[in-house]
């Protein structure tokens, strides 16, 4: 984790990477890439070797999602 990261300011059109994603959420890289490709984040990939990327907006309502205890919320307590 570097200086620049922790300094960022999350805004509706903040692009986050996988690392990013496992840090806010406080959970492994591998939980994140796994809820990306089951479709329970929504993702997107860029570049040649199809890095994921993430709204930080979609990560915010995996964790809220729907119910006040949404499936994110669960997935992460879950760990």
């Amino acid at each position: 984790m570097n200086k620049e990261t922790n300094n960022l300011e999350w805004n509706d059109k903040s692009i986050m990477t996988c690392e990013e994603v496992a840090q806010f959420l406080r959970v492994h890289v591998s939980s994140v890439r796994r809820w990306s490709r089951s479709g329970k984040l929504k993702a997107f990939k860029v570049g040649g070797r199809g890095d994921w990327r993430y709204r930080h907006k979609d990560v915010l309502a995996f964790l809220y999602k729907e119910a006040p205890n949404g499936q994110g919320k669960r997935e992460v307590v879950r760990m």
